[in-house]
């Protein structure tokens, strides 16, 4: 046992230092794949961080009829009945008196136009799901206190379509490259093994069976994709820390920064460098041992 695993050892070392312009190529190749898709990757996700982000912030405004129409306390009972709901996240009851405040604080060229208060008692409504907002205004429109419901429906469905997008870009980018990486170090492989042909041929002759003399190139292609998926990360570190300090120091905008999500990128980019080296491998060894012999070598 020991034995073999010796030898798969041995002759992958052997095959990474007999073809270094192979094996930098094939490294090459996996690490530029994965540099791009991380680049797609870290792009959709501050896009969708930025869109779930602005539907955090969708709120829409109950109005309810002045007083005496709708009294403060009937007003009150109202905004309790919201906060009941199963569909309300949370909501915050603004009094006429509050709200005039504000406005004559942010516009008081507007505030000094107007003699009196002519705001009602309000309520700020967020939802625990922005789809949940049509049927929300509809149920409360019909209570009796409510006099007009303000919201802002184009807004909502189209952060919502934004997200709905995002995730379909993501998914076909993310399908594409990951093949473009398969074939990559499938054609690696392949070359490796028709210029190692003799010699898989000599250790078919000393009695290797299909497994030893895969077992190396599987090995091969492993490496190739862990190294390239630790350069990727490496280059993509680099870059996307000086776009966060480029991006506050010259905008003042802020790109998503979470440890635990670098930690999954690290992993993520290792485990698909990892599974296309082996799946290439996989597909270059059975390819190969599948194919028709030479009949003056048999190689």
């Amino acid at each position: 046992m020991f034995s073999r695993f010796e030898f798969v050892l041995t002759e992958t070392a052997l095959s990474l230092r007999r073809h270094p312009m192979m094996a930098f190529a094939a490294i090459t190749c996996v690490a530029a794949t994965l540099f791009v898709a991380g680049i797609v990757g870290l792009a959709l996700l501050n896009a969708h961080h930025a869109v779930d982000n602005a539907l955090n912030r969708v709120r829409f405004v109950v109005y309810f009829h002045p007083d005496p129409e709708t009294t403060r306390e009937e007003a009150r009972a109202a905004y309790r009945k919201i906060c009941g709901l199963p569909q309300v996240q949370s909501a915050e009851f603004v009094t006429s008196e509050r709200a005039w405040t504000k406005i004559r604080k942010d516009d008081p060229q507007y505030a000094r136009l107007i003699e009196r208060n002519p705001l009602p008692d309000s309520v700020v409504i967020k939802a625990v799901h922005v789809e949940d907002i049509p049927a929300l205004r509809e149920q409360i429109h019909t209570w009796p206190e409510v006099h007009s419901i303000n919201d802002a429906p184009e807004v909502s469905s189209f952060l919502e379509n934004s997200q709905r997008a995002l995730r379909r870009v993501g998914s076909v980018m993310g399908i594409i490259l990951l093949l473009l990486s398969l074939v990559i170090i499938h054609h690696t492989i392949e070359l490796t093994l028709y210029a190692r042909r003799k010699e898989i041929h000599i250790m078919a002759l000393v009695g290797a069976t299909p497994s030893t003399v895969a077992l190396p190139f599987l090995l091969e292609g492993i490496v190739y994709g862990l190294v390239g998926g630790g350069l990727a990360f490496g280059f993509l570190a680099l870059l996307y820390n000086f776009f966060i300090v480029t991006m506050r120091s010259e905008y003042g905008a802020k790109l998503l920064q979470d440890s635990a999500l670098l930690s999954q990128g690290i992993v993520a980019l290792l485990v698909a460098g990892v599974v296309l080296g082996l799946s290439g491998s996989i597909i270059s060894v059975i390819k190969y041992l599948r194919r028709p012999r030479s009949k003056v070598t048999n190689a």
